[in-house]
């Protein structure tokens, strides 16, 4: 997909109801309409808005690592035992504004470049400090996945090769058992999330971490959808940004799906976010 193109979100259709009823009522539907619909009104406009791949090109940390130090792979802890996370980062500061940042037009962290952590499919965790650990309590027993890379200030994933890290843990005496494993298709969701005000809502991210997979127009392929607006096709692995989304709440979900359309097995390859986008106030 080139930096110019464009991707309108297509409209959900209904559809007609089927049974012997319902043709009935569509032949109804039909006669009403021939009658009545030179004095009827339009039907409002479908709301419409674009998925644009992001004008300005990704920055490149060609030499930025992250990794997970603690928890080692498959390591297990006591029901009610805290679980202290401890990341390794080299390539990449955090804490720190990313160039040329103002151009974009999207939402930034004040507190500059940042680690995306996520437990799980939980929302992220920003962390602006690798040097101290991550503590998470009060967890369920059963397996854990931590999954973690490196953003900017505008959160936008850095999607070097050595960037990405994976771990898992468990809690409790279940079995021990690979939430995910290293080389299958994975789909991690990143942005949009939470609330976008103002400025900030005039052009929002999209953007996602991919490993185990390669998207392109015949293969693979991610799906966004946006609750009772449509849906489309990213075929590429870039940043792109939401166009024109109207107030209110939104629930958006990515998608992976195989080459033939289908979706990819994995119960992190589908997950759902609510968003609300609002006309003024902050960001």
């Amino acid at each position: 997909m080139r930096p110019d193109s464009r991707t309108t979100i297509r409209p959900v259709g209904r559809g007609f109801p089927r049974g012997r009823g319902a043709g009935l009522a569509f032949l109804w539907f039909l006669l009403v309409g021939a009658v009545g619909c030179a004095d009827d009104p339009p039907d409002p406009p479908t709301a419409e808005f674009e998925l644009v791949p992001s004008p300005e090109p990704a920055p490149e940390y060609p030499d930025a690592r992250l990794g997970i130090a603690l928890p080692e792979e498959g390591e297990r802890f006591s029901e009610g035992e805290a679980v202290e996370v401890h990341l390794t980062l080299s390539g990449f500061e955090v804490g720190v504004a990313t160039p040329e940042g103002e151009e974009r037009g999207l939402a930034r962290a004040g507190d500059g470049q940042h680690v995306h952590l996520i437990l799980n499919n939980e929302r992220y965790q920003a962390i602006y400090d690798v040097d101290g650990p991550v503590r998470f309590t009060g967890l369920p027993p059963g397996n854990h996945l931590l999954r973690a890379f490196p953003g900017t200030d505008w959160h936008e994933s850095v999607k070097t090769p050595g960037a990405f890290a994976l771990r898992t843990f468990h809690v409790g005496e279940g079995e021990r058992e690979p939430v995910v494993q290293p080389d299958e298709p994975l789909l991690t969701y990143s942005r949009p999330v939470g609330e976008y005000a103002g400025a900030d809502a005039d052009s929002i991210l999209v953007d996602f971490y991919l490993s185990g997979v390669r998207l392109s127009p015949e293969g693979y392929r991610v799906r966004l959808s946006i609750e009772g607006m449509g849906e489309a096709l990213i075929t590429e692995w870039t940043p792109h940004v939401l166009v024109g989304l109207p107030e209110g709440e939104h629930t958006l979900a990515l998608e992976l799906l195989d080459p033939d359309g289908m979706p990819v097995s994995g119960e992190f390859n589908r997950t759902e976010r609510t968003i609300t986008v609002r006309a003024g106030g902050g960001g």
